[in-house]
């Protein structure tokens, strides 16, 4: 049953359809207070199963875990007439198989796509997510072209999960599915990246690995058979991108590039041809034995041909010896081999001094304070040991904000930075950039601009003639929460006090990163007792905090800090 416009989902305003997703159906919706638009994602069909209801649970989960500027955000999650439900960051430039749909792309924009993709899963994998289903339709593009991944439908939690889909199930799209996904094996972080292998065979090639192939040929081809090398289907690639592809497509997953970031920047050193020195194969024949004095001519000798190891480029000249008298043995001068040894020396010398200086100096850091601000405020940032004079770019996401900077001659760098006041709630990811790459990251805590409590006006008393006495009413006290421990294995509660009927949603707070929990219905009443589990990414021994929003819009609330114990 689809979701009539005008539907109230927690905050947000379903406005229209939009498209649909491996495990929802996904419509644009609107945030009033906030002023932003999202993408509302709900269940295939309004009666969802347990297990499917459980996997969407999953996947809101996973993606809240993950700030990444290539991992698309999600903003809330809840339930709508017992409809999982989850907000997302609207992404409005298409899908990365829109753009492929367009025609063939060159080689900058390949590696641009497939840079920032790899560098999304790398950082999801170092999570312990895997996202399953790695393909086109599920790059989404920013209006600057940036690609951000979308669709952790099929998501899997390494930590451990209950779901009966995560082994012995196929789950994926045929076309990018890795051989492991094909025979129901257990799947890992190698899949993803044969998927990403895939993609850039595909970018180079204009057509997938095995073309034009029915759905059961496609999956036996994935385990069985070897594609065809790209340079076969595009003439411009040479072997060498034929070695880093085929790499990234092997069938064993232990024989895959190690991350997404590795095998980009193999094929980027491929594609650029970068020149290697000429090698001049010489073959060395061994000279033809003389005959003996007085010996019976011999009709004919056969000579061996010569056989020599083939290296990348055809057309190196080869230089083959044949039998020849015996040169006349020369002296040998040692000037140049000492020249040599001299100049290899100094190369040492000079490879220890740079790595002696580099140990020695101090590696960049960067603070922020406050670490926790509302919407609008500002957050002042501190970076230290920055390249002297150095300038560069802060770079605050999720929608992205960009703050010029010049380090001062000592390399230092202090610069406040306003948080926009249509940020969402959480954590927000800021990266200190410079020669075209950004060093250092921190995490802004984020929270919705709170709300100036105005005292209630005390009356002028004036003298009044004795009464008999009457209850004065009570002010309301203000809701609040209190948790007085976190558990890393056995969870935590929370004492809502003084609070009115509703929606609240849960996260804990940790190191700068927002954590989401759940999304609770609290009963009115001055005290109610909720018990949660503590999400898997909080660390022990660690302080902590909870955070709790209402979903109807309003001011959060905090508990005070805790130590997190086992």
């Amino acid at each position: 049953m689809p979701i009539a416009p005008g539907t109230k989902l927690g905050q947000y305003e379903v406005q229209d359809f939009i498209g649909q997703g491996a495990m929802g159906l996904v419509y644009r919706a609107y945030h009033v207070q906030l002023q932003r638009t999202g993408a509302v994602k709900v269940l295939q069909g309004m009666a969802p199963d347990p297990d499917t209801t459980t996997r969407f649970r999953h996947e809101a989960q996973a993606i809240a875990q993950m700030r990444h500027p290539n991992i698309v955000n999600v903003y809330d999650f809840g339930e709508h007439d017992g409809v999982p439900y989850m907000i997302i960051e609207y992404v409005p430039g298409g899908s990365l198989a829109n753009r492929l749909s367009k025609g063939p792309l060159d080689n900058a924009t390949a590696l641009k796509y497939l840079r920032g993709i790899a560098a999304g899963l790398d950082h999801a994998h170092g999570l312990g997510i895997v996202h399953r289903d790695v393909k086109p339709a599920n790059v989404l593009l920013e209006k600057d072209d940036t690609p951000v991944l979308a669709d952790f439908g099929l998501a899997k939690l390494l930590q451990g999960s209950s779901l009966k889909s995560m082994t012995g199930v196929t789950t994926g799209t045929p076309a990018y599915m890795a051989p492991e996904q094909v025979t129901g094996s257990k799947v890992g972080p190698a899949a993803d990246r044969y998927a990403l292998a895939t993609i850039a065979y595909e970018m180079l090639t204009g057509v997938i690995p095995f073309d034009g192939e029915g759905l059961m040929e496609l999956l036996y081809a994935h385990v069985h058979r070897e594609p065809p090398p790209p340079s076969t289907r595009n003439h411009s690639l040479g072997p060498r991108v034929d070695a880093v592809i085929m790499r990234g497509l092997a069938k064993d997953p232990g024989a895959r590039w190690e991350s997404g970031t590795a095998m980009v920047d193999a094929l980027s050193a491929a594609l650029a041809r970068r020149p290697e020195p000429a090698v001049v194969r010489t073959v060395v024949m061994a000279p033809a034995p003389s005959a003996p004095p007085h010996s019976t001519p011999v009709a004919e000798t056969a000579i061996a041909e010569p056989s020599y190891v083939d290296t990348e480029a055809p057309s190196d000249p080869i230089a083959v010896a044949y039998p020849s008298p015996p040169p006349v043995p020369a002296r040998k001068s040692h000037r140049g081999r000492n020249t040599i040894l001299i100049a290899a020396a100094l190369i040492v010398l000079l490879i220890v001094g740079v790595a002696g200086y580099l140990a020695g100096r101090p590696a960049p850091v960067v603070s922020l304070s406050p670490s926790t601000v509302a919407a609008g405020d500002s957050v002042l940032l501190s970076a230290s040991n920055l390249p002297a004079n150095q300038s560069g770019e802060i770079r605050l996401h999720s929608a992205l904000q960009v703050f010029p900077f010049r380090a001062d001659s000592y390399g230092n760098v202090r610069q406040n930075i306003t948080v926009p006041r249509d940020a969402g709630i959480g954590g927000h990811t800021i990266q200190v950039c410079w020669a075209s790459s950004c060093h250092l990251t921190a995490i802004v805590q984020v929270l919705e601009p709170v709300a100036p409590v105005t005292p209630p006006t005390q009356p002028t008393s004036t003298p009044s003639p004795p009464a008999s006495p009457s209850p004065s009413p009570a002010s309301t006290p203000a809701p609040s929460i209190v948790v007085p421990a976190i558990s890393k294995t056995k969870g935590f509660i929370v004492s809502f006090r003084n609070f009115a009927l509703g929606t609240w949603t849960v996260n804990v707070i940790q190191g700068g990163r927002s954590y989401l929990v759940t999304s609770t219905r609290v009963p009115g009443g001055s005290l109610n007792n909720q018990s949660f589990s503590t999400p898997t990414p909080v660390v022990a021994l660690v302080d902590a905090y909870v955070i709790v929003c209402p979903n109807t819009g309003g001011s959060c609330l905090r508990s005070a800090t805790v130590r997190v114990d086992l």
